[in-house]
């Protein structure tokens, strides 16, 4: 007699939510990875790739959904259409990807003014 072979009762997991994967994901843990961070604004399509210690030093150790809210495109001056991405650079990258380095931090002291009456 032929056997019935039953059918695969295999049941993939769904794939993570990108947000939700980047929760738990910190700054200090992509720079050890030796992953680069990629953002990239949906609106103008600029595309800029970061070190991950360049952006520690600017903001501090923070997870990475938290760090996408404290930017703007440098095009169109939007927040909300900015997407990031985890790259692992292979060999061949390497001397060729062009990075976006911090090189100086500026502080810029604004006066704030209110008018009073002379007493």
């Amino acid at each position: 007699m032929d056997e019935i072979e039953a059918p695969c009762r295999c049941v993939t997991m769904p794939d993570i939510h990108p947000f939700r994967r980047l929760r738990f994901w910190t700054l200090k843990s992509a720079g050890d990875q030796g992953q680069i961070l990629v953002v990239t604004c949906n609106l103008c399509r600029v595309t800029h790739r970061y070190l991950p210690d360049d952006l520690m030093r600017l903001c501090g150790d923070m997870t990475l959904d938290k760090l996408l809210t404290r930017f703007r495109c440098d095009g169109c001056s939007k927040k909300y259409y900015l997407r990031m991405e985890l790259h692992f650079p292979n060999g061949s990258e390497y001397g060729s990807l062009k990075l976006r380095r911090l090189k100086e931090i500026r502080t810029v002291t604004v006066p704030v003014w209110t008018d009073d009456v002379l007493r």
